[in-house]
């Protein structure tokens, strides 16, 4: 059996290249010379992963006729009714009604009369924690890429991957964090600012896909790391505990993980200045205390309005992990200050959408409402709640996370040419969410993937 890794390159004047490379499943890295290593000292490599999926790409010779179905193709569209969509090997060639399409002779028919056709659902934040039967379970729920931000390269050249099959993976190495850190396992601490700026050159030669700071990291390196990272043309995102989220965003960041993060840019000064003393003097301060911070925060106050401002401004990508957080009012062990403050999450996030922040998907693994792998569908669930309509939910799943990867010339819609990255479902999503639930099959890279 083989793997195949992908990598996206490109050098200072956005010039990309893919390199696609397959390997047995016991070599994991292939030394090659970087296109920046010319004008960025000391960029080499050894070069490796930047996508990981484990199902063999076909080479052309599988043609499959998708019939009947109703698409949505992840762009916001009107859904294309009694469709077809014909797959040639690990592409989608051609999309269109059944009176449009003309399905070829010798194509493989898969009937989805009745059925919903949708992209493969994308996750912005999953933490893999070096199970890869786990990452076999939420492929057959129906996510196909996912990013597992600030787990170190090292732990996925251990998974083995000929034993199940995963969804396309982009890495980002480990989370870059200021001293004392905090899950040192995970974490580079920043020296000064050129050992942070090399940090981002060695994480790009070995095959990062994105940046993430973590929240004991000072503010000062922020744009050092940005800096670094655009040339290298990819993107930075933040957990704040420490950092004011608009500070962090002015500082040039594109993403936020978490809706925690924005905690302390929002609530009462005073509120604010004690969470952060007390997470100074213990990281473990902020489990409890980001829950009281919320549970007072004002969402009324002029405060959340500039925050918001800045953030749309800035493009900010949100990704809110509501999941994580969920603690609800009837539910005897959650605390009334816990259901309190995720009721005051939800409402932000719900806010945050109509100010013009772009929302994408995160499942962050779990969450105590969510059932084992499912914990995808419960955010989704819980975005709807917060003001998305389904529809938007479903683009924050696929396109708006495609374009947070900087991959949506590959992944995130149904359009021809795209990678055969898809998900049926046995009900409309559109008409309810929790439909989501209601898989059906799941095409991985034009394989369909098995139970």
């Amino acid at each position: 059996m083989h793997i195949h890794f992908a990598r996206i390159k490109g050098n200072s004047r956005g010039i990309c290249q893919q390199v696609c490379i397959t390997f047995f499943i016991s070599v994991f890295m292939v030394t090659m010379k970087h296109p920046l290593t010319s004008q960025i000292p000391g960029l080499y490599s050894p070069t490796t992963l930047t996508e990981v999926n484990s199902p063999q790409s076909p080479l052309g010779d599988s043609l499959i006729a998708i019939v009947g179905a109703r698409v949505i193709d992840g762009l916001g569209g009107v859904p294309i009714e009694d469709a077809v969509v014909i797959i040639d090997g690990n592409r989608i060639v051609n999309v269109g009604t059944r009176d449009e399409i003309k399905i070829p002779a010798n194509a493989i028919i898969h009937n989805a009369v009745g059925k919903t056709l949708m992209p493969g659902l994308i996750d912005s934040h999953l933490h893999s924690v070096n199970n890869d039967e786990f990452l076999n379970v939420i492929l057959k729920k129906g996510t196909t890429s996912l990013r597992d931000p600030g787990h170190p390269f090292r732990f996925y050249q251990v998974l083995d991957f000929g034993k199940y099959a995963m969804p396309r993976a982009f890495l980002t190495g480990s989370h870059l964090d200021g001293y004392p850190g905090v899950y040192k396992d995970h974490a580079m601490l920043v020296k000064n600012h050129g050992h942070a700026r090399q940090q981002v050159y060695d994480y790009v030669s070995k095959g990062s896909s994105g940046i993430k700071i973590y929240f004991r990291l000072p503010l000062e390196y922020y744009t050092t790391i940005v800096k670094a990272a655009e040339a290298c043309h990819i993107p930075v995102f933040a957990h704040l505990e420490l950092v004011d989220a608009d500070d962090a965003i002015r500082a040039g960041i594109n993403g936020i993980e978490h809706v925690t993060s924005f905690g302390t840019a929002i609530a009462d000064p005073t509120a604010a200045m004690e969470f952060k003393n007390n997470v100074r003097a213990h990281s473990s301060a902020r489990s409890d205390g980001r829950y009281q911070l919320w549970s007072k925060i004002d969402l009324q106050s002029e405060r959340v309005n500039e925050v918001l401002q800045v953030s749309a401004e800035h493009q900010l990508v949100l990704s809110p992990t509501l999941t994580t957080f969920e603690r609800q009012s009837d539910d005897p062990r959650a605390k009334e200050h816990e259901a309190k403050a995720f009721k005051n999450m939800l409402e932000f996030v719900g806010m945050a959408h109509k100010a013009g922040v772009k929302i994408v998907t995160g499942s962050h693994t779990s969450g105590w409402y969510a059932d084992y792998g499912w914990a995808y569908q419960r955010e989704m669930e819980l975005l709807v709640e917060s003001g998305l309509t389904p529809m938007e939910v479903i683009q924050s799943s696929t396109i708006l996370n495609a374009r947070y990867f900087r991959s949506e010339s590959r992944i995130g819609s149904i359009e021809v040419g795209k990678l055969a990255d898809l998900l049926i479902l046995d009900a409309n999503p559109l008409d309810d969410i929790s439909n989501m639930r209601k898989i059906s099959r799941v095409m991985l890279n034009g394989v369909w993937v098995e139970d």
